[in-house]
């Protein structure tokens, strides 16, 4: 039951979640789609915006909220360790290292003595100080450690507020971001994680117990699905993803419980479901996909190891998100509160960077030697070094840390790995005879990226002797006594010591009384376990400019392991004291690296490479030289004054980057770098245009093509186009002039080690237009025709190949040079027009029209006289009224019963006329007949009955 004074937080988170869901529904239903950026723009605009939004919050506010702050630097410091641009500007005109720091010194000087932090009026301090202590946990792990001893306070005071179940209780209740109390127990988990690398034995084995407490509460409660802002419940999609973050910090746990349920937990959230199986996660599962509950989840699930290549799920998810994206970098718009889902997505696209790695030790970090043994020992760890980026990477790797008189070494140096590959390295820890009781030797692994500078893994092993530190016993305080002036130079000596006291006036004083370590931006620089017995713990530390790059602002921290005392005395428990120290850059000049000249292309397997390295730091010698090559290093021997090295080394086809790095006695450092392309092919030409045996219609011609080559390739066409295309490749147009006919185009390919690529390219010209001729005239008449169909010949003339079509039917192809066709016209009475076309090879046309005007009927006739029946005496005029509708009347002619013909004549009214007398011809039944021809041919004969009376 809740009781009356949660009651108000319940309400307002109900009320806000109705808001939020109801929200991010309408943008997912209403918002348009835009263009989803890559990865690294999306990520890197999240940043730029999201920097410049918290430190004008601030400024506007005078204050720091929760996860506005403590979210948003997480993800920033999550970006930097990822390989993004921290120095990028953003738009309120600093930059975004600048808005972190301001941020950071804010929520520092807000920080309350017992380690915990308020909203103003006394509000939310659990809330506020988990978020805050999440942000300099980020901040420690991949930025700095001006803020270790505050992050060390919030944990402490994390641990005295654990409550009895293991969890720390939410007391904000706001929807989704103070929603149950699995999200404020992982900022705090995480937070007590980082703080464990910074203390002394004692504290983190205390933090362990409060981190192992906390993982035991998660797990019990994975399958809670109670609902309510205060409650244990992982009901809700972002629940499930704080108790990843949570289980993680945890580390694998005694039997790798932690690990087995962090994979349970990323199945789980991979199989969610969404509302229309939309890409995304929603707030529960089947609801529709918001930004808030996205952005978690993928940053759960890559802090569990997931890959978006590997799981099409993830990859929809970052494509969705980015899609929502906004083009300032925000997240939002038109939502209640934008600066959630803009927090969060900024959080999770920053754990995706072109550039990542990860540390990881395969086995126990601890592992313990024996004390007072006669010989030396040696401890060996294995450690894990993956490229967690999308892009190929080679890493510098490095040692850090461990006693004086322990000597560490890597079986290798340097790495070179693709995306998500990994490979696996050896520390070797040797420490000499006769150790004394209760060491602790820090050592750790550091693997730098070469292809982003501000990339950095790491991990940590301690090689101790028996007994170990203790965990109970009388309480100590250590003192840092030097440096005085909190000045640490680079290349120089700089003493750090330290005192350990207990309550009681006890003095941890010479040797078996406990080590202790110091650690300079939370690397374990040295140790000293008083030899000399004079009380002071010492160390001398020279770093070298060849192995440290952390400068400005850092935390310095001597850590007292503790001393595991006879039985009847009482232990003394570790302790730490702490400091910021500004360290500087080595005041010596780095050693002189220079390269003999090499060829920039070459075609051999191998190659002879020499330098010069020169010391110029006064008094400082040459200590080592080598060649590095494909993250293989050949090592070489200068003279301690320097001079000429040189060594064979194996190449490979395509670039080599071959570098020479000299480090002088001071720890300088200085390389210098040159590319030797290999190129054993010769170039590949592709031919764009034109076509092999193109037929053109123009005397010059474009040909495009592309050439690809390791080295710059000089491209000829036809020994007079010239281009120069650079290592790699590229397009190439040259416009070549043509002649009639075939034309063949040489296009030689010359690479810069002398490979030749040749390739002939023939095509036609011709820029004439066919010649077409018919012996049909047009408007041919034409008379009646077998089958109403008339052949007719068509001739073509032209250099090219043709291709003859007729509009009424019918397609012809001729070779080059021309031809004949012998067509067909189906014909119609009356006019009949069809077109020629002729069309070359190389497009040219030409086209005839025709007319032929068909004509299969005779003409008609009407007698006028003799009336047809009519008795007619004496000279009479024959009268007929011809007619032809298609061609016309070529001619009329008479005769009387089948003889004696007669020409007529056309009078002026349109008839012909002939004369007959009718008394030629015996009274009684006569016929006339009508010969007609019209001017097509055809011919017909109409008869017409008439009678004579010439007698009485």
């Amino acid at each position: 039951m809740l009781n009356r004074a949660a009651k108000p937080f319940m309400y307002r988170a109900l009320t806000s979640r109705g808001w939020f869901v109801i929200s991010a529904m309408l943008v997912w239903l209403l918002a348009p789609a835009a263009r989803a950026a890559t990865n690294a723009e999306a990520a890197q605009r999240a940043i730029n915006f999201l920097s410049a939004d918290a430190a004008n919050w601030t400024v506007r506010f005078g204050c720091t909220s929760c996860h506005r702050h403590g979210a948003a630097m997480f993800g920033l410091a999550t970006a930097r360790a990822n390989g993004y641009d921290l120095d990028a500007p953003t738009y309120n005109g600093r930059t975004n290292r600048q808005n972190l720091e301001f941020i950071l010194e804010r929520l520092q000087s807000e920080q309350r003595a017992d380690g915990s932090w308020i909203h103003q009026g006394n509000w939310y301090p659990l809330s506020k100080s988990s978020y805050s202590a999440f942000g300099l946990a980020g901040y420690d792990a991949n930025v700095g450690t001006q803020y270790t001893d505050a992050l060390v306070r919030a944990a402490d005071w994390a641990v005295r507020t654990q409550d009895a179940q293991g969890r720390w209780k939410e007391d904000m209740a706001f929807y989704p971001v103070g929603y149950g109390h699995v999200g404020s127990t992982a900022r705090f988990m995480t937070a007590i994680s980082q703080a464990k690398q910074r203390v002394d034995p004692a504290k983190a084995a205390q933090y362990q117990a409060a981190l192992d407490k906390a993982a035991a509460y998660v797990r019990a409660n994975m399958n809670n699905t109670t609902d309510g802002a205060l409650t244990d419940g992982q009901r809700y999609t972002h629940q499930t993803a704080w108790a990843i973050v949570a289980l993680k910090a945890a580390g694998a746990g005694a039997s790798n419980e932690n690990t087995a349920a962090i994979n349970t937990l990323a199945s789980r959230l991979l199989a969610t479901p969404t509302l229309a199986n939309a890409s995304g996660w929603g707030t529960l599962a089947n609801e529709a996909p918001d930004e808030y509950a996205t952005s978690l989840t993928l940053y759960a699930l890559c802090v569990a190891g997931r890959k978006p290549g590997a799981d099409g799920r993830m990859s929809g998810a970052l494509e969705w998100l980015k899609s929502r994206q906004a083009p300032n970098g925000s997240w939002g718009a038109g939502t209640r509160y934008p600066d959630i889902p803009t927090t969060f997505a900024a959080l999770g696209l920053a754990c995706f960077g072109d550039h990542s790695v990860g540390v990881s030790v395969q086995g126990p970090v601890r592992r313990p030697l024996e004390h007072d043994l006669p010989s030396g020992q040696t401890a060996s760890y294995a450690f894990t070094v993956r490229n967690n980026g999308y892009k190929a990477d080679s890493y510098t790797l490095s040692i850090q840390g461990g006693l004086p008189g322990w000597t560490t070494s890597l079986d290798r140096t340097t790495l070179a790995l693709g995306p998500d590959a990994s490979a696996t390295v050896i520390l070797t820890v040797t420490a000499p005879p006769g150790l004394a009781p209760s060491l602790a030797s820090d050592v750790m692994v550091v693997a730098a990226s070469e292809g982003a500078t501000s990339v950095k893994g790491s991990a940590r092993v301690t090689t101790y002797t028996t007994p170990p530190p203790p965990t109970e016993g009388l309480a100590t305080t250590t003192t840092l006594l030097a440096p005085e002036d909190g000045e640490i130079t680079v290349a120089l000596n700089n003493t750090l010591s330290a005192r350990v006291v207990d309550g009681r006036g006890w003095q941890a004083r010479g040797p078996g009384m406990g080590v202790v370590t110091f650690m300079v931006a939370g690397v374990t620089v040295g140790a000293d376990n008083d030899a000399d017995g004079d009380g002071v713990y010492s160390f001398v530390w020279r770093p070298r400019t060849s192995t440290w790059d952390e400068l400005g602002t850092q935390d310095l921290r001597a850590v007292y392991s503790g001393v595991t005392l006879l039985p009847e005395r009482e232990n003394r428990l570790g302790s730490t004291a702490s400091h910021a120290v500004e360290v500087h850059p080595s005041p010596y000049p780095r050693p002189s690296v220079t390269l003999c000249g090499l060829p920039g292309f070459t075609d051999r397997s191998a190659l002879h490479v020499c330098g010069y390295v020169t010391p110029l730091a006064q008094g400082a010698s040459i200590e080592s030289a080598a060649f590095i090559l494909h993250g293989q290093s050949y090592p070489v021997v200068p003279d301690a004054s320097g001079g000429l090295v040189a060594v064979d080394l194996p190449l490979r086809d395509g670039p080599n980057v071959i570098r020479l790095a000299a480090t002088d006695t001071f720890g300088e450092i200085d390389s210098e770098e040159a590319t030797v392309m290999v190129d054993s092919t010769a170039p590949e030409i592709i031919l764009l245009s034109p076509t092999p045996d193109a037929a053109l219609s123009a005397y010059s011609v474009d040909v495009r093509m592309t050439v690809r080559d390791w080295s710059p390739v000089r491209v000829e066409t036809n020994w007079v186009n010239v281009s120069q295309v650079p290592a790699g490749g590229g397009n190439v147009t040259h416009t070549v002039g043509l002649g009639a006919g075939e034309n063949a185009l040489l296009i030689r390919a010359t690479d810069s080690v002398g490979h030749v690529t040749e390739r002939v390219v023939r095509v036609w010209v011709d820029a004439q237009a066919p010649w077409v001729g018919t012996g049909l005239p047009d408007g041919w008449l034409v008379g009646p025709q077998q089958g109403d169909v008339m052949s007719y010949d068509i001739g073509v003339y032209c250099a090219s190949s043709t291709q003859v079509t007729l509009s009424t039917g019918g397609t012809y192809a001729l070779p080059r040079g021309g031809g004949g066709v012998q067509a067909r016209l189906n014909l119609v009475p009356g006019t009949n027009t069809f077109t020629i076309d002729v069309k070359s090879e190389t497009g040219l046309r030409t086209s005839l029209t025709r007319t032929v005007r068909y004509d299969n009927s005779a003409p008609e006739a009407e007698l006028l006289v003799p009336v047809p029946g009519g008795t007619y005496s004496g000279p009479i005029v024959l009268t007929a009224r011809a007619t032809d509708t298609l061609s016309g009347v070529r001619s009329v002619a008479y005769t009387r019963d089948g003889s004696g013909i007669r020409g007529a004549t056309l009078q002026a009214d349109g008839t012909w006329t002939a004369e007959l007398d009718t008394r030629e011809l015996v009274d009684g039944a006569h016929t006339v007949e009508v010969w007609l021809e019209d001017w097509a041919g055809n011919f017909v004969i109409r008869t017409f009955p008439f009678s004579t009376r010439n007698r009485p």
